[in-house]
Formats: C-alpha cells, structure tokens, sequence
C-alpha cells in the first residue's frame, strides 16, 4: 500500500487538531467585531487610532489562535496539550471523501477572507477620514488646530469665489452660473493650502458696483475669482479669472469652450490652475478628487437647478425634493446627490414641524438628519417624540434602533428592531434590521432565522445573502 504523502498527513492533522474550524469561526468572529467597531467607535467620539487599533488586534491575534488551536484540545476537565496521532488515525482522515476533507479547509479560507475583508474596508474608511495634505503652516499637530486659529494667524493664502454671470442668449441659467461658482468653491476649500470665504458672504457681492479692492477688504482675502458662463443646447464656454484683490492685478485667465459632459473636468481644471497660481498643493497625492462626477448630466443640471431652490427657501423646497429624488434614481451612487435630497428633507420636516409640531414622520426625518450629523441628543429627542405622537410607526423604531445601536446601547437597539419586525412583518428592512440588531447582542442563531426568514420575502436583496453568510460562519463550532 503507498505511504501517504507529507503534506496530506499535516492538513489532516490540521483538521483533526480542529485548526481549520478555529480558523474560519476567529475569521467570521473578526468581520463581525470590526464591523462593529469600525460604526460604533467613530460615532462615540474616539480617534480613529482605535478602530486601527482593534483590527491590528485581531490580526494578530490570528496566528495565536491557530498555534493554540494546534497545541491544545479542549476536554471536559479543561484545556490540555493535544495527544500525537496515530498513523492509522490520520490515514482514515485521508482516505475521507473529498466533501469531508475539503469542508474544514473552505471553512478556514472563508474565515481568512472574511477578516481580511473586514480589516481592508475598516483601514479603507479610516484613510478615507484621514488622508489629507500637509497642514498648512508645516505643523504635523491635530488638524483641528486650524479650525480654531485666528484668521490674523493664518498663513495660509485667503480666496473667494465671486458667483460667475450668465451670459447665456435667454438669460435663463443662472442656477447653473451659480453651481458652478459653487462646485468650484467646493473643491478649492477642499485644498487643505488654501482659505476659503464662505458661500453666502461671496454670493452677497453679485452685481455690486464695488471696486474689487473693496470686496477683497470686506471678504477678509486677498485673491478674487470672478467669471461668466454661456451655455447653449450642450455646449459651455466658461471663462475664469483670478485677481489680486490688493492691487486689481489680474494674475490668470483663461476661457473653456467644451460640452456639458466635461464640466465636471472643467471644475478641477479650474482649481488645478488657481492651485498653480498660487503655488499651493491640492493634496491628491493619496488619489482623493476635488470634484465628485456623475456619469448623467442631467441628473447633474437637475441637481443644480434643486440647489438654487433650496438657497431660496420657501415652498420651493418642496419642488427641490422631488428633483433630487429624480436625480438619485438616474445615478443611485452620486453621493452629492443624496447629501443634498438630506439637507432638503431636513428643511421640509423643519416646516412641517413648525407648522403642526403633532407630525410624526417629520420628526422622524428631523431625527435622521440630526443623527447623521452625530449630534445623538437632538436626534434622539425626535425619535422618542415621534413615538409620543405614534407608538406604532415603522419608520421611527427602525431609525431609533440604529441610533441606539451606534451609540453602544444594543439591548435598547434590539427592543426597538423587534418592534418594528412586529409591526412590518413581511419587510425585508425590518427583518433585517432585527437580524443585525441579534447580531449585535450575540444571539447569532435567533439573527440567522429572520435573515432567512427576510430571503423568503424579497430574495433579490443581495446583502441579505452576505450577511447569512457571515453569521453562519460565526455559528460554526
């Protein structure tokens, strides 16, 4: 009979040794935590050291794991050093069917994965939180520090962005001279070299017939970007100037003739040259973007036009939402798109609640906002007085279960899941949302039977699929 070969004998003392189930449930363990972490830590205020911290944990604590898994067994008299095995045992291991011998280890590999994973996309966020060009005084100190600087001490040089005239045969594109004055206002004050004034106070100046040695002075900076747009059909010619504000000298200029699907290069063509100009670095060495594209430019003009509703308040917030719910479901992954339907939501339940403060959805929406600004008390407030108003709303349980959830409370998280499962309960949401909230509390087998029960009502949802799969691997023993 021919001798085994070495290395089948060492992966069927790997499973023998249950090194390969240790290994894929600490994987699944691992993903769970530093899910977990990577929401819960930031929202309590805590340096994003400390999810880095927690992920370096668990990689580590990986191959401790395996090299304990390998050394000792557990028995009902406790832990003590695994026996040698025999010949004749790791041979019928071996002589197992491939479903037998190979599930140990795609368990494990799946275990890798999932850690890897999880460790990735953390490390990912926090860099995405982090990345940033040099401060710009040379200090390597907190960021913050130039939050609070007095503007007399910032070295840094100051600029404002005048809103650009429109030019345009009918006189009818103002809101897109104006976001695009805006866009660009926003990706220069992404530039960590430069200080920015803000919208309002540079918008203020429109058709004022100031010397712009004035409106330097009265803005507190020393440049000037001024300019004008024309648009016809889906043509642009966008001209652009800066000025030094002290002397009116005119340092650069330049005029685009291009179509509407390069506006958004258009946007940091134009800051790239003023960044040039000043000498100040934009800060892209770690691949971030100063503009954020969508591949639909009319998604784009719509979410303009939306923005120039909601600078005017009024019932034309209103209007604004549903241009923005259009320009959300053209390029679902445009997330300016989203943030500002956020922002006009926000207003309308304001209204609403000044209007009949009895409005329970609105203080669920007001809630929302709040909470996803971290501001936990306000948002909490709204949760519970919508729920003052209506004991039995859906919506309001389920937003209140994810506050709670993200501030650390997870049995109160859980209470609230429940109640909206109860009252929805064919919803794939609620069910999921009650699915991860037993998650959360490490009732992993009960969590499983409601993201299966979930799949039974709306199987296409493909993060249901996922996180099955991930608690599954947790219930392994």
């Amino acid at each position: 009979m021919p001798k085994t070969p070495l290395y089948q004998r060492f992966f069927a003392d790997l499973k023998r040794r249950k090194v390969f189930r240790v290994m894929g449930v600490y994987g699944a363990i691992a993903f769970g935590l530093i899910q977990v972490v990577d929401i819960v830590l930031p929202r309590l205020g805590l340096p994003d050291w400390t999810v880095t911290f927690v992920v370096w944990l668990c990689v580590l604590g990986f191959p401790a794991a395996v090299v304990l898994a390998w050394a000792y067994e557990r028995t009902p008299e406790g832990l003590r050093l695994t026996d040698e095995a025999g010949a004749e045992e790791l041979d019928s291991i071996v002589a197992e069917s491939a479903g037998k011998r190979w599930s140990s280890g795609m368990l494990a590999l799946l275990g890798i994965v999932a850690m890897v994973t999880g460790a990735w996309w953390a490390g990912r966020s926090t860099a995405m939180g982090t990345a940033d060009g040099p401060s710009p005084t040379g200090d390597a100190g907190s960021v913050l520090l130039r939050a609070y600087i007095d503007l007399s001490e910032d070295l840094r040089p100051a600029i404002a962005v005048l809103p650009f005239t429109d030019l345009s045969q009918a006189g009818d594109q103002r809101y897109f001279a104006d976001g695009m004055s805006e866009e660009l206002l926003n990706a220069l004050a992404k530039v960590r070299g430069l200080r920015v004034a803000g919208r309002t106070s540079s918008f203020a100046f429109r058709n004022a017939e100031k010397d712009l040695r004035e409106i330097g002075s009265e803005l507190g900076v020393r440049y000037l970007v001024e300019g004008s747009l024309r648009k016809q059909g889906d043509r642009l010619r966008i001209t652009a100037q800066l000025v030094d504000a002290g002397d009116n000298f005119h340092i650069w200029s330049e005029t685009y003739d291009r179509t509407l699907d390069d506006v958004f290069a258009v946007q940091e063509e134009l800051a790239r040259a003023i960044s040039d100009q000043l000498q100040v670095s934009l800060g892209l060495e770690g691949g971030g973007v100063l503009v954020a594209p969508t591949a639909d430019i009319q998604a784009y003009d719509l979410y303009l036009r939306a923005k120039a509703l909601i600078r005017e308040r009024g019932a034309g917030v209103l209007e604004a939402v549903t241009l923005l719910k259009e320009v959300v479901a053209r390029d679902s992954m445009w997330a300016p798109g989203w943030a500002v339907l956020g922002q006009a939501h926000s207003l309308v339940a304001k209204r609403a609640l000044a209007l009949d403060p009895r409005v329970a959805t609105a203080n669920v929406a007001l809630g929302n906002a709040y909470r996803d600004r971290w501001n936990w008390d306000r948002a909490e407030g709204h949760y519970v007085r919508a729920l003052e108003i209506d004991p039995d709303d859906v919506e309001a349980h389920q937003q209140y279960s994810e506050l709670l959830a993200g501030t650390g409370r997870m049995d109160e998280a859980l209470r609230s899941a429940r109640r909206a499962a109860a009252l929805d309960p064919t919803s794939a949401i609620r069910l999921n949302g009650l699915g991860w909230a037993l998650h959360l509390n490490a009732r992993n087998a009960e969590a499983v039977h409601y993201f299966e029960l979930s799949i039974q009502h709306s199987p296409e949802l493909a993060m249901t699929h996922h996180s099955l799969s991930v608690i599954k691997l947790a219930l392994v023993t």
